[in-house]
């Protein structure tokens, strides 16, 4: 018949069901950023000892295996299972510690231990006993999800595609930054341009540092032949826009001025850093990329390292989730659903349970499909010829280039266009 919470629970119960409940301990662990909180206790939920603090170093890790080991001999335990609640990063070298002496763990998510507090109407009253109690009471019902065993070019490729994600975010505030500061600089060059950062030369300007004043000395033919001295040949139609948007723009006195340019031309320069450590990144990524199961993305349409390296980090290893609809809802873009007395209420948004790189790397996808693959742009025509919402059409995509992302990785076959 199955099991109310599907094979994650059919495995957890096929595991304690002909053992003895005071010989099965579960140990929670409460992570901060120098040491951790942890409590010990059997499946009916007796503590085996006092709830003890250790230091998040080799001393404190072996104090805590003492612990553990004084309640094993204790109650002649048969089975002992660690849950660590996630904590940014701070969990992550315990983490790896107790994988390298075999224990056997689980991962809460820290919205999974405040609901579990919310069912004893305590959910706004946080503390480290509240939480390690909530742990142990998840540890005892099955639930928690294991983390996975990353071989080196599975976690290089995590590593890497975290960074470059930092990287990228820095590089669109700096940006944005740099915008700012133009408009008080150079009032008017940007709307010179689609974008001033894809233009070779408004990428000039800004390197250069010409402000107003020196391109309306320059002039146009001026202003070309500069260009051309500098290896880059320009359209006349572009460089008199920018020449006319340096005569009608309103300057600040000359003193003021430097000082702001000054400020532009440090976070250009910053810019340039920025651009060099992404592409190195990316590079990073394309000669790890073959390694790991997600290298055969890259026979997809329109995908290229960035995006198959986006998933691959995201989901680690393919086998470890049973089919693609798993990875969906592991994403959070499923729709929220609301049902009671027999009436069901489909949500109107995502749920947003999940995480969050994946979610960004399934709408990567299914917006390379979109633009590469005909049938599937087809498909959104579809939907948007039906009324759907933008985002409903790119979750849709995102769904159908899960499938396919998903059967790739898992079975190493290259994309079929006439197949999919």
């Amino acid at each position: 018949m199955g099991f109310i919470g599907g094979i994650q629970q059919e495995s957890f119960v096929g595991r304690i069901r002909d053992r003895e409940r005071e010989q099965m301990l579960a140990v929670a662990i409460d992570v901060s950023k120098r040491t951790a909180a942890a409590l010990v206790c059997d499946f009916w939920g007796e503590l085996v000892g006092e709830p003890f603090e250790f230091g998040l170093n080799e001393h404190g890790f072996k104090a805590m295996s003492a612990e553990i080991a004084r309640a094993s001999a204790a109650r002649n335990a048969t089975w002992v299972r660690v849950g660590v609640e996630q904590a940014g990063h701070y969990h992550q070298t315990l983490i790896a510690r107790l994988q390298a002496d075999s224990y056997d763990i689980v991962l809460f998510n820290p919205l999974q231990v405040k609901e579990n507090r919310s069912q004893d109407l305590v959910a706004a009253l946080k503390s480290d006993a509240r939480d390690l109690g909530a742990m142990a009471d998840l540890l005892t019902r099955g639930k928690g999800r294991a983390p996975f065993h990353a071989d080196a070019a599975m976690a290089t490729q995590a590593a890497l595609a975290v960074h470059r994600a930092r990287k990228v975010k820095a590089r669109t505030a700096l940006k944005n930054q740099i915008l700012a500061s133009l408009d008080v600089v150079f009032p008017g060059l940007g709307d010179c341009f689609e974008d001033i950062f894809k233009s070779r030369l408004g990428l000039l300007i800004l390197r250069e540092g010409l402000e107003p004043r020196r391109v309306r000395r320059l002039g146009p033919e001026r202003l070309r032949s500069f260009a051309r001295h500098r290896g880059l040949r320009t359209r006349g139609a572009t460089v008199e826009r920018v020449v006319q948007a340096a005569r009608q723009a309103l300057l600040l006195p000359e003193e003021r001025a430097s000082v702001h340019a000054r400020v532009l031309a440090a976070d250009v320069s910053l810019l340039g850093r920025l651009d060099a450590e992404v592409s190195e990144t990316e590079a990073g990524l394309a000669e790890v990329l073959p390694r790991t199961p997600s290298g055969i993305l890259v026979t997809m349409p329109r995908v290229g390292v960035v995006r198959a390296s986006g998933y691959g980090a995201a989901i680690g290893d393919p086998h470890r989730f049973q089919s693609a609809s798993q990875v969906y809802r592991f994403s959070g873009l499923v729709p929220r659903l609301y049902e009671s007395a027999g009436r069901r209420r489909p949500g109107t948004h995502i749920s947003k349970d999940g995480k969050v790189d994946l979610r960004q790397a399934l709408l990567q996808l299914g917006l390379a499909l979109r633009t590469g693959h005909e049938p599937s742009a087809h498909y959104a025509r579809q939907l948007q010829a039906r009324g759907k919402a933008t985002g409903v059409v790119a979750c849709a995509l995102a769904n159908r280039a899960n499938r396919i992302a998903f059967a790739m990785v898992r079975d190493q076959s290259p994309f079929d266009s006439r197949k999919w």
